[in-house]
C-alpha cells in the first residue's frame, strides 16, 4: 500500500503570513522587533526553535515558554477566522483518495492548532493526523513521518511526502520517503529523492503516477 503524507503550514494552508503577524505582535508586546528573516529561521518548525530565537531577540525578558504560549493564543484565533486553504489542496487530496491512496496530515504544529486548521477541511478528510504532540522529536527529525507510515500500515519507502520548508523536506528525506518540495521563501538543495515544483497546483494524480509508478502498484483497494 502507498500513501501521500502532507505537511500543513504553507503546504496545504496559507498560514505563514498569519504566523508572521502573530510573531510580530508577540515581540512588539515586549518591546522587541521581529522581521521576515526571523520568521525564516523558524519556518517549518519546531516550537522550541521559535521559543529559543524569541528569547534571544528579547534578551530573555520572559520565562521560557512564554512566547510559545502567546503565539498559540494568537494563532488559534487567526487560524479559526482568517485562514485560507491553498488552491488545489482539497481537489488534490480528493483525487488521491478516490484513486485509492492513503492520506496523512503531518505537522510540526501542536495538536490544538492542527485541530483548528482541520475545521477548514471536510470531516475525516485525512486517514490519520500527526502533530508535534504525537512525537518526542518533531521535524526535522524523521519521527513524525515514520509514525505516520506506521499508523497507516505502509512502508515509508512507499510514501510520498509533500513539504514546503527545509525543515520538513529534511524530515521527509531522512525518513526514507520520496519528497515533493514546494519551496516557500526558501531554496531547496537537490537530492535524488526530491522533486521540486513551483506550487501545489502543479501536482495532480496523473503527475504523481507518472513520477512515482509504485503508487499505482500499491494503491488501496476499496478505499473509503
Amino acid at each position: 500500500m502507498s500513501a501521500i503524507l502532507f505537511d500543513m503550514d504553507g503546504t496545504l494552508v496559507d498560514s505563514e503570513p498569519l504566523w508572521l503577524e502573530a510573531e510580530r505582535e508577540v515581540m512588539e508586546s515586549v518591546g522587541a522587533s521581529w522581521s521576515a528573516q526571523d520568521q525564516l529561521s523558524c519556518l517549518g518548525g519546531p516550537r522550541e526553535r521559535t521559543e529559543k530565537i524569541m528569547q534571544e531577540r528579547s534578551n530573555n525578558v520572559k520565562p521560557y515558554g512564554y512566547f510559545g504560549d502567546q503565539l498559540d493564543i494568537l494563532m488559534l484565533e487567526k487560524l479559526a477566522t482568517q485562514l485560507q486553504v491553498l488552491p488545489n489542496a482539497i481537489d488534490l487530496i480528493n483525487e488521491c483518495r478516490n484513486f485509492g491512496l492513503k492520506i496523512a496530515l503531518v505537522t510540526a504544529s501542536g495538536g490544538q492548532l492542527m485541530r483548528t486548521v482541520l475545521t477548514h477541511f471536510p470531516i475525516n478528510f485525512f486517514d490519520i493526523t500527526i502533530s508535534a504532540d504525537d512525537v518526542e522529536k518533531s521535524k526535522p527529525d524523521p519521527a513524525p513521518y515514520l509514525l505516520a507510515a506506521e499508523r497507516l500500515s505502509v512502508e515509508i519507502q512507499d510514501c510520498v511526502v509533500v513539504e514546503d520548508s527545509i525543515t520538513g523536506v529534511t524530515a521527509g528525506l531522512s525518513s526514507g520517503a520520496q519528497v515533493i518540495g514546494i519551496p516557500h521563501l526558501v531554496t531547496l538543495s537537490d537530492h535524488k529523492n526530491l522533486r521540486i515544483v513551483d506550487k501545489l497546483s502543479d501536482i495532480s494524480i496523473k503527475n504523481l503516477l507518472d513520477w512515482y509508478p509504485f503508487l499505482n502498484q500499491n494503491k488501496v483497494r476499496n478505499h473509503g
